[in-house]
């Protein structure tokens, strides 16, 4: 009897499946920004840092000053870096970009592709990131004019070595000891990446605090809390308004679909009351088409969520951050259960009416 209900109306079937489909698509498109998020995070603070900390200096320094940090209490490792501001150009195209040098064999603070993991940077040339090679329509073994705006100022023409993918910021890098070369300010560093002791970490900053060279202290945990506090003023709620909206489609479509198959169906339900059948049976009658549409709508509308949210990510892409695409399979369960929940919801509510169904006046032949 429910095949045969589907099959006499298709096109009303296929509707009602479609709009059930659509709302768990939204569902899907919406949740993926928190399993996105999630491995932002863990690409750009988890994988590619292992530094507890980054002191950043004043001024330039001599690299050799580096040891004598590691004397600090809880200081574990100490890894210099250098950073330079410059103005990176390719034909008509330019964009000021700081340089960050990084030592050969970088540890605690190495170039990291979200792909091939940790990369090495070559001594002759610059590592660009996938969005500022982008901005400078550039490719590996293009050259591109480099000034620098510190130190003798020197304009240089260097070789794009490789193009390597990031989700925060368009960073550039070079081997620091090139780097320190072609500026001309001799060995010299413009901080340290740090590994910490966590119970001596209280006494560091205090020590650290004294130094008169140190301008700032950035701990990679701090950075971490702050970017989802950061972000979860806005994508949270972005996920929340797309929920609300999905929610309301699935519970308009089913409701709707369920109350017409009452109004429709109510004489023949009775009918079936009246020969023996049981309030569970008719309720089966009625609810299982329902159910089959359901059914139908949840893996296409996974394979529709996915398109959505490979479209939202591609169109969110900025030069600040690139949102990547993850979606895990827990994401497509619990679409699946809160369609499935919402259905359940309209189906019990429905169902009250069916229970209080007046078998004498639906019975009534109508003159």
């Amino acid at each position: 009897m429910i095949i045969r209900r589907i099959i006499r109306w298709p096109v009303r079937a296929f509707l009602a499946s479609l709009g059930l489909a659509m709302s768990i698509a939204v569902l899907i498109m919406a949740l993926q920004w928190v399993d996105a998020i999630d491995a932002l995070a863990e690409t750009a603070f988890e994988r590619g840092q292992h530094q507890d900390a980054t002191v950043a200096f004043n001024d330039l320094l001599p690299i050799h000053t580096a040891g004598d940090y590691k004397h600090l209490p809880g200081v574990l490792a100490a890894e210099p870096y250098r950073h330079a501001s410059a103005r990176i150009s390719h034909g008509h195209l330019v964009e000021r970009q700081g340089i960050i040098g990084v030592p050969p064999g970088a540890i605690l603070s190495p170039v990291f592709d979200v792909e091939r993991g940790r990369i090495d940077v070559p001594p002759g040339g610059l590592v660009l990131s996938r969005k500022l090679a982008e901005l400078l329509q550039v490719s590996a073994g293009d050259s591109v004019g480099v000034e620098l705006l510190e130190g003798r100022q020197a304009r240089l023409s260097l070789p794009v070595a490789q193009v390597f993918e990031t989700y925060l910021g368009t960073p550039a890098y070079m081997d620091m000891e090139e780097l320190n070369r072609l500026s001309g300010d001799g060995r010299v560093a413009s901080g340290l990446h740090i590994l910490v002791d966590a119970p001596s970490r209280t006494s560091l900053l205090a020590k650290l605090k004294d130094i008169p060279n140190v301008a700032a202290v950035l701990f990679r945990q701090a950075a971490i809390d702050t970017f989802y506090q950061t972000m979860g003023e806005t994508i949270f709620i972005f996920v929340g308004f797309f929920v609300a909206f999905s929610m309301t489609l699935s519970v308009g479509v089913t409701y709707n679909s369920i109350r017409i198959a009452l109004s429709e169906r109510a004489r023949e339900l009775a009918t079936l009351r009246v020969l023996g059948f049981s309030r569970w049976e008719t309720s089966y009658i009625l609810l299982g088409e329902v159910g089959i549409l359901t059914w139908i709508a949840i893996p296409f509308g996974a394979i529709v969520g996915y398109g959505l949210a490979w479209y939202m990510t591609s169109a969110f892409e900025t030069e600040l951050y690139r949102v990547p695409l993850v979606l895990r399979d827990a994401t497509y369960g619990k679409a699946a259960l809160i369609a499935l929940a919402a259905t359940l919801v309209c189906a019990a509510f429905v169902r009250r009416r069916l229970d209080r169904l007046d078998l004498i006046a639906v019975l009534k032949t109508r003159e």
